[in-house]
């Protein structure tokens, strides 16, 4: 019998693994990939980061994001640029590694290249059991196992189909080019309700796109082909090796983590920015929630973890809703949007604020409504 089991080794599981064992208590972390593992993400972490874990997390960042270039349907570049940082590129084999081996470290007993097949709360315990026929125990669940994972969908009855679907590509190219070095770039218009992005590594341009699963009905590879073959920064590289994955974002219905003994953190809850799609980034924070919750309530000798629940309800559901409500305007008007920050690129470098975690969303879409009502006319 251990104190807690994860599944799921991304930066969700991994984080609440190594908080959980930090304060001493019986963990088993089971992924099904082996570590050090490629996974499919735009890699871009805000600054915030830094207030969540108490280790050190350099050694892992390709390039420090200052700014952005942004475009509208590949044209029309204006460059926006903060003189503080806003977030961090990554490479998820090396960064995920990275919090896989602290939670190690810490204690944790990590078995990787494990799928779990089965998961079952009785009341008194958690059981999972493996492909290899394995089975565990423990007071608690922490369920971590990603987009569409297992633990979600069939114990919480979360909805796959609720998500942005996205394709990504690595593209090689020369660290000298300098001048893409501190950026982002940026594209809107180009796919039904999100965004097109470059975000230069060390070695490759990780080049994606994202949008609604919904809206984009299947379309998303006519619409990737046609930002990379007309995207100024992308002249002369081959895009060819693709990769689709889901970024299942926060919903209305995907407000429920906490059933019995199982907590879910990270994507398999729909802990995902509406607006951004940032996930790294909340993933930690959760799973950090989630451990918090976790070993207050078996260090009291308690078996009530919804401490956790309330906690997401305080912490992180108004920032995901008022993320809802900017997407709402954005992605819903992206010439008008993009049209705005032309003329007035201040609201950007107030919003890089937001990523920063300066400023909240509720009071960045308040002040950008503002300024629209406020002058009709213009916006007309």
């Amino acid at each position: 019998m251990r104190d807690v089991i994860v599944v799921g080794l991304g930066p969700a599981g991994s984080t609440a693994a190594y908080k959980l064992a930090s304060s001493g208590l019986r963990v088993l972390g089971l992924d099904k990939e082996k570590f050090p593992r490629y996974k499919s993400c735009g890699g871009c972490i805000s600054t915030k980061i830094e207030r969540e874990l108490d280790f050190d997390i350099s050694g892992a960042v390709e390039d420090t994001v200052y700014g952005a270039t942004f475009t509208y349907k590949s044209g029309r570049p204006v460059d926006i640029m903060s003189d503080r940082p806003v977030g961090y590129n990554v490479m998820r084999d090396r960064f995920d590694n990275l919090l896989v081996d602290k939670a190690r470290e810490a204690g944790a007993e990590v078995i990787d290249g494990c799928r779990v097949t089965s998961v079952e709360d009785d009341g008194s315990s958690v059981t999972v059991t493996t492909a290899s026929g394995a089975a565990y125990r423990a007071k608690a669940l922490v369920g971590a196992d990603g987009a569409s994972g297992f633990t979600g969908r069939v114990h919480f009855g979360l909805n796959p189909k609720e998500a942005a679907v996205s394709l990504t590509a690595e593209v090689p190219y020369d660290s000298a080019l300098t001048d893409v070095k501190g950026r982002l770039f940026i594209d809107f218009g180009g796919v039904p309700f999100g965004y097109a992005w470059i975000f230069p590594k060390k070695e490759v341009l990780s080049v994606g796109m994202a949008g609604d699963a919904a809206m984009i009905k299947g379309g998303i590879k006519a619409q990737f082909n046609a930002f990379v073959s007309s995207y100024y920064a992308l002249k002369g590289f081959d895009v060819d090796e693709r990769r689709g994955w889901m970024v299942p974002v926060f919903y209305s219905g995907s407000t429920r983590a906490v059933k019995g003994r199982i907590l879910l953190v990270g994507d398999n809850g729909h802990l995902v920015d509406p607006f951004l799609g940032e996930g790294i980034y909340y993933a930690i924070k959760t799973g950090k929630g989630a451990a918090s919750a976790i070993a207050d309530a078996l260090r009291n000798g308690g078996e009530d973890f919804s401490a956790y629940q309330g906690w997401l309800e305080k912490e992180i559901y108004p920032e995901f809703k008022s993320a809802e409500r900017l997407s709402t305007l954005v992605y819903n008007h992206p010439r008008l949007w993009y049209s705005i920050i032309e003329k007035d690129p201040s609201i950007m470098l107030r919003y890089y604020d937001v990523i920063r975690g300066e400023e909240s969303c509720d009071s960045f879409h308040a002040w950008v409504h503002a300024k629209i009502r406020s002058k009709p006319w213009k916006v007309l």
